[in-house]
């Protein structure tokens, strides 16, 4: 935000380093960890139950968050993801 450094460069490279990588007892599903998010190649985030979730883009600069108000199964739940892929139609031009 018009130059505020929130976290240090140091800081971002920390919570990107992994912790663990392997199956995830509780999702039942293989999972790589950093500080506090998941790891998807090059971006992290992670989602809640409701849909609300945050993804963090390094390379495109971008950083998307969305929680929500009420709650829908997550199977019918589609509504964070189509904002992080609005956002990068935008970063995009479309």
């Amino acid at each position: 935000m018009r130059g505020v450094r929130l976290l240090s460069r140091a800081g971002c490279d920390r919570a990107r380093e992994e912790q663990f990588s392997g199956q995830d007892r509780v999702l039942g599903m293989p999972v790589t960890w950093g500080l506090g998010y998941a790891i998807f190649g090059d971006t992290y985030g992670w989602g809640g139950w409701g849909g609300s979730l945050v993804m963090i883009d390094p390379a495109t600069r971008m950083a998307v968050a969305y929680v929500t108000n009420q709650m829908r199964d997550p199977g019918d739940d589609n509504r964070g993801l189509e904002i992080v892929m609005a956002a990068y139609d935008g970063l995009q031009g479309r």
